[in-house]
């Protein structure tokens, strides 16, 4: 029996059972490093979620953050080593789900990156689709050499308890390290010079109808990522783009821009007729308020 016990013990430290179990842990880090990743550039996210049009903008900040959080669970459970075959399992059916969502981008012909390094690595889809190949090869074999190992039953309870503890606490971590837009931002208004804003927009021929009236600065991160929401907002809703007036410094004078604004900026301005309705930043961009908002096309 002890000599059994020793021939089984050096089995399972084949060579090949080891770098499986290696390739098993780096790819549980792999995949806790991607949701990390992602949460720390969720701005970024959020809008790649939201560029393709499969959701509301408020179900993107709530979809965007699940993401992430089954990411990381999924990551701790590769490491753990524990519910092997359900877990690997599910792994493949992720990487197999994203690999068909990139041929579809590949297919509409986008290009940028998918965002699942976050900011880490740019990847366009067929450098994704290939990184996901090579995980996917990676899973296989992991299942194929821990095939033949029996997984413990014991403490079984103990596990399901500890597995749903873990995943509760990585939504909630998720969830309160970035708090969703939309529940952190209300329709705050923001301060701005108001006579001075009427003066701008009239002198620019803006006091007609219905108008959305940005104040963004060049280089401002926020101010980029607003312009890039509304413009999605405006595709997605079809609404009459020339509706839509982006200002800078150099439109109107860096002074009368800094006093206008109050050195706050992005400061998104919907105009009815020449008298500002409404006021937003980049955080409460409310989609809805936008595209009831503007004319359409």
């Amino acid at each position: 029996m002890a000599s059994e016990t020793v021939v089984e013990a050096a089995e399972r430290r084949t060579p090949a059972k080891v770098a499986a179990r290696v390739l098993r842990v780096l790819l549980g880090v792999l995949f806790v490093v991607s949701a990390m990743a992602k949460l720390v550039a969720i701005d970024d996210f959020e809008l790649y979620v939201f560029s393709y049009g499969f959701v509301p903008l408020n179900v993107t900040y709530i979809l965007a953050r699940l993401c992430i959080a089954g990411e990381a669970l999924l990551g701790v459970m590769i490491v753990t080593g524990w519910w092997r075959r359900w877990v690997n399992l599910a792994v493949l059916a992720v990487l197999l789900l994203f690999s068909l969502f990139l041929c579809y981008a590949a297919l509409i012909g986008r290009d940028d990156s998918c965002r699942c390094m976050g900011r880490l690595a740019e990847m366009p889809p067929a450098v994704s689709l290939l990184k996901n190949a090579v995980l996917i090869v990676v899973t296989l074999f992991v299942m194929k050499m821990e095939r033949g190992r029996a997984e413990s039953k014991r403490h079984t309870a103990r596990k399901a308890v500890v597995t749903a503890v873990v995943a509760v606490v990585s939504t909630v971590a998720v969830f309160a390290i970035s708090v969703p837009d939309n529940w952190l931002f209300g329709d705050e208004e923001m301060l701005y010079d108001k006579e001075l804003l009427q003066e701008t927009v009239s002198e620019r021929g803006l006091d007609g109808g219905h108008k959305l009236v940005a104040f963004v600065t060049p280089g401002c991160p926020y101010c980029m990522m607003s312009r890039e929401k509304i413009g999605m907002i405006a595709r997605r809703h079809d609404l009459d783009t020339t509706a839509i007036v982006y200002i800078e410094p150099a439109d109107i004078g860096a002074q009368r821009f800094m006093d206008l604004t109050y050195g706050s900026r992005p400061l998104v301005v919907l105009i009815d007729n020449g008298t500002p309705v409404g006021t937003c930043h980049y955080r409460n961009i409310d989609e809805r308020n936008i595209a009831e908002f503007l004319p359409k096309q």
